[in-house]
């Protein structure tokens, strides 16, 4: 039988393009569905290689899977995969009633419920945030008494939406005086601490590859708010590194990932000490992919297509470059109408990998709602950390010194 990759494609298309543009979908040794819907569609059609494409409504989560077993009558799948985080629970319910390998919905959930990873985590003696679900709410407030400061989050989100920091009983109050669903959210020990993202490659339980990276200060993915740029950059200190990347293999063999890939956030504290804050079973977001293909010479959104559908043994990690890359997306905190903008031909240098600039003028573009809510990225090289911020820098002025912006 012919191997058939059914692909989830939520999101933009130029998410199946690597760092140097070119189609992941071409020169696949297998064939390919993608589950479209009509914003992204027209572009996912018009990559290169050959695929089919199937338009869907994300909101009906019965309809698709009926759709893939009516499909599944035709030319059947023999596996199932997405990028995206929302839809990973999606993936594997369409496994589950096609009866194919892979993340089964319970393994799914598993790396959706930050309640539930922890709690695993936890039996296998990893170092996670002290929690409780926000229901709770005598329990929540002993928590603020031991701590002093809490980070309240939704048990099942992404992107840092929701997430606010309580420090004391007055704030507490007003966040459960918003009436939010309380058993959708949790309620965790503040880590003081610089977050990480630990990148890994899976076969058959074994990491074949794993990519780690700062998120820079001030500028992560919870400082979307307050529209200060979106910036990480490669680990390649050896001692660091290699401490991530052991405490990312302890997380991967807790929870049972086999072939897939890994994205996993933890603190470094001001002691060394390595805390656990959530992992999902995708690959990273908002340039994270390009960094690391740049870096370490292999696109992970490709891999895990190779992955799923039991290529794997084709992967070749190569050699990893020199030098240090990074990315810095800028977001804005306002909404406004863009006056005047730069354009991507205005950053020509060969140390620039990705330019990608999202507006020009006369378009609206609404205030960050998360993390990765761009209005243009760029991936680059650097010799190392210093020569790394001192690019970001020039970047950052060129790219603002030319943004004109009026408030909506």
């Amino acid at each position: 039988m012919n191997q058939h990759l059914l692909i989830l494609a939520r999101g933009e298309a130029r998410t199946y393009r690597g760092v140097d543009g070119r189609s992941l979908l071409d020169g696949l040794p297998f064939e390919v569905t993608l589950f479209a819907d009509r914003g992204n569609g027209p572009d996912l059609r018009a990559l290169e290689g050959e695929h089919e494409i199937e338009v869907v409504r994300w909101s009906d989560e019965p309809a698709i899977i009926q759709r893939a077993i009516e499909l599944h009558t035709g030319v059947p799948f023999t596996a199932v995969t997405t990028f995206d985080e929302q839809i990973v629970g999606l993936a594997a319910k369409i496994r589950d009633a096609l009866g194919l390998p892979g993340l089964t919905p319970e393994a799914a959930e598993l790396f959706r419920d930050k309640m539930r990873m922890k709690t695993v985590l936890d039996q296998a003696k990893v170092r996670t945030p002290n929690a409780c679900h926000a229901s709770d709410r005598a329990e929540v407030e002993a928590l603020l008494t031991k701590y002093g400061k809490l980070v309240v989050k939704p048990v099942n989100g992404m992107g840092a939406r929701d997430v606010v920091f309580i420090d004391n009983a007055a704030q507490l109050d007003a966040w459960y005086a918003e009436g939010k669903n309380t058993a959708e959210f949790e309620a965790e020990e503040f880590i003081d601490g610089v977050l990480y993202h630990v990148n890994a490659l899976v076969r058959d339980g074994v990491p074949l590859l794993t990519a780690s990276a700062i998120y820079v200060p001030g500028m992560g993915n919870i400082d979307f708010a307050a529209g200060t740029p979106f910036v990480s950059a490669m680990v390649i200190e050896p001692v660091l590194k290699g401490r991530l990347e052991d405490f990312s293999n302890l997380v991967i063999a807790a929870l049972g990932m086999r072939d897939g890939v890994t994205h996993l956030e933890c603190f470094v504290t001001p002691t060394g000490e390595i805390v656990f804050c959530e992992v999902g079973a995708r690959p990273g977001g908002g340039g994270i992919v390009w960094m690391i293909e740049q870096h370490c010479g292999i696109n992970y959104n490709h891999a895990l297509m190779m992955l799923e559908a039991g290529h794997g043994k084709q992967l070749q990690i190569p050699a990893q470059q020199q030098g240090l890359v990074g990315l810095m997306g800028f977001r804005s905190a306002q909404s406004a109408f863009i006056q005047r903008a730069a354009e991507q031909s205005d950053f020509s240098e060969d140390w620039i990998h990705v330019r990608q600039i999202d507006i020009g003028q006369g378009v609206f573009k609404p205030a960050a709602a998360h993390c990765t809510d761009f209005l243009g990225l760029f991936v680059f090289s650097s010799n190392d950390m210093d020569h790394f911020e001192q690019r970001r820098r020039n970047l950052s002025e060129r790219f603002y010194n030319a943004l004109e912006m009026q408030a909506a």
